[in-house]
C-alpha cells in the first residue's frame, strides 16, 4: 500500500509539472489569384519586360508552419522556443526547417534573451506600421526597400538574423527596448561579412504606438550587375562591384481613432564601401496609410514612395511610388478572403515591378498594374 501511495504521487508530481509545459502549432494557409502587368520596353539591363498571372501565397499574410512551446522553471523563470518554417502553399518546393526563425531562450522578470535565428531589429517598423505589411501586391516599400536595399549592398537576408542573440527588456511605462548582435561566424581572418549589431525601442500606450531601430550589418558578398538581380532590384542602377557594409534606420507611428487606425512608417538604408567607409548610395522611403473597420471586414489603404540616390552619380535620382486599396472580408476569426489592387510608377530610370506569381521585369520608368484576390486561413 505504502509503494502504490509513493507511486501515486509521483505520478502527480510527473503531470504537475507536465501541465507546466505547452507546445503549440499553428500556422498560415493564404493563396490567391494575382495579375500584374507591366509597360512594354525594357529594363536598366536591356531585358524585356514581362507580365504575369497566376497562383501566389501570402498575400494577405505570410504562410507557415511553426511550433513554439514554454515551460515555467519556477520562480517566475520561463524557458521558451520557436521553430517557424516557410510554407508555400500555391507551389510547394523544399523549404529549410526553421527557415522563418528557430531559437530558444529564458524570461523573467529581466526581459528575455533568445538564441538562434531571429527577426533583425530594423525589420518591424515596414510590418507593423504599414496597412498591408510584408504581402501582396500592396506590400509596403519599408519592407520591399529592405529587399531592394540589402541586395544592393550584398546582405543575404533583411528580415532574420542567424546566429543572433537577442535580448528584450520588460515593457515598463509603455516602453520597451531590444538590442541584437548576430556572429558573422566567418573562417578567414579578418572577414567580418553578416556580423550585425541593431537596437529597437518601441512605444505602446492606449491607441498610440511607435517606434525606432537601427542596424548595422558589416562586408556583404561582392556586387555585380548580372542579370539575376533584374526585376523588383534596382542594383544594376548602382553598376557595383565591391564589398559594402549596410545600416538602417527606420520607424513608424499609428494611432487607432476607432473609425480607423492611421499609420506611417519610414525608412533610410545606406550601403558603405567596406574597406573605406565611403557612401555608395542611399535608399529612402516613406510610407503612409489607414486600416478602417468596414461592415464585417477592414478596408486598407497606402502611399509609398522611394528613392534611391548614387553617390557621384550625375543623373537624376531614381524614384518609386505607388499607390494600393483593399478589402478584407471576415468569414471568421480564422477564415478571411480578401481584395487588393495597387498601381506602381518609375521615373528617373528606375525599373521595379508590383509583386507576381514570377519574376518580374519592368520596363525603364514603366508603370505595374495588379491585383490580388484569394483565401487565408490561420490555424
Amino acid at each position: 500500500m505504502k509503494k502504490t501511495l509513493i507511486a501515486l504521487a509521483a505520478l502527480a508530481a510527473t503531470g504537475a509539472v507536465m501541465a507546466q509545459s505547452s507546445v503549440t502549432l499553428y500556422g498560415v494557409v493564404d493563396v490567391g489569384f494575382t495579375s500584374v502587368n507591366n509597360s512594354n520596353g525594357t529594363n536598366s539591363l536591356g531585358q524585356a519586360s514581362t507580365d504575369n498571372t497566376g497562383l501566389t501565397s501570402s498575400n494577405m499574410t505570410t504562410n507557415r508552419l511553426g511550433f513554439r512551446g514554454t515551460e515555467d522553471l519556477g520562480g517566475g523563470l520561463k524557458a521558451n522556443f520557436q521553430i517557424e518554417t516557410t510554407l508555400a502553399a500555391d507551389a510547394p518546393a523544399a523549404s529549410s526547417l526553421g527557415d522563418r526563425g528557430a531559437w530558444v531562450g529564458l524570461s523573467g522578470g529581466f526581459g528575455e534573451v533568445r538564441l538562434g535565428r531571429e527577426y533583425s531589429t530594423t525589420f518591424w517598423s515596414g510590418f507593423l506600421f504599414s496597412p498591408f505589411g510584408t504581402g501582396g501586391v500592396g506590400n509596403g516599400f519599408g519592407f520591399a526597400n529592405r529587399v531592394v536595399a540589402h541586395g544592393a549592398t550584398g546582405q543575404a537576408n533583411p528580415i532574420w538574423n542567424s546566429n543572433s542573440v537577442t535580448y528584450s527588456t520588460p515593457r515598463l511605462s509603455g516602453f520597451q527596448a531590444h538590442a541584437q548582435y548576430a556572429f558573422d561566424e566567418v573562417a578567414a581572418a579578418g572577414n567580418d561579412a553578416g556580423r550585425s549589431a541593431g537596437l529597437r525601442l518601441n512605444y505602446t500606450a492606449g491607441p498610440l504606438a511607435a517606434e525606432l531601430a537601427f542596424s548595422k550589418t558589416d562586408g556583404g558578398a561582392t556586387i555585380d550587375s548580372d542579370a539575376t538581380t533584374a526585376g523588383n532590384q534596382p542594383s544594376p542602377l548602382l553598376g557595383l562591384a565591391t564589398s559594402a557594409d549596410h545600416k538602417s534606420v527606420v520607424g513608424g507611428v499609428s494611432y487607432d481613432f476607432g473609425v480607423a487606425k492611421l499609420m506611417a512608417n519610414f525608412g533610410q538604408e545606406k550601403a558603405n564601401v567596406t574597406a573605406t567607409g565611403a557612401s555608395i548610395a542611399k535608399v529612402t522611403n516613406f510610407e503612409i496609410g489607414a486600416v478602417a473597420p468596414v461592415g464585417p471586414g477592414r478596408l486598407r489603404a497606402s502611399y509609398n514612395s522611394t528613392k534611391i540616390e548614387v553617390t557621384g552619380s550625375a543623373a537624376a535620382d531614381p524614384k518609386i511610388t505607388k499607390f494600393a486599396v483593399g478589402y478584407i472580408y471576415d468569414l471568421s476569426k480564422r477564415t478571411a478572403v480578401y481584395a487588393t489592387v495597387a498601381s506602381l510608377k518609375n521615373k528617373n530610370g528606375a525599373d521595379l515591378a508590383l509583386n507576381g506569381p514570377a519574376t518580374l521585369r519592368n520596363a525603364v520608368n514603366g508603370r505595374s498594374t495588379g491585383y490580388n484576390v484569394g483565401i487565408s486561413h490561420v490555424f
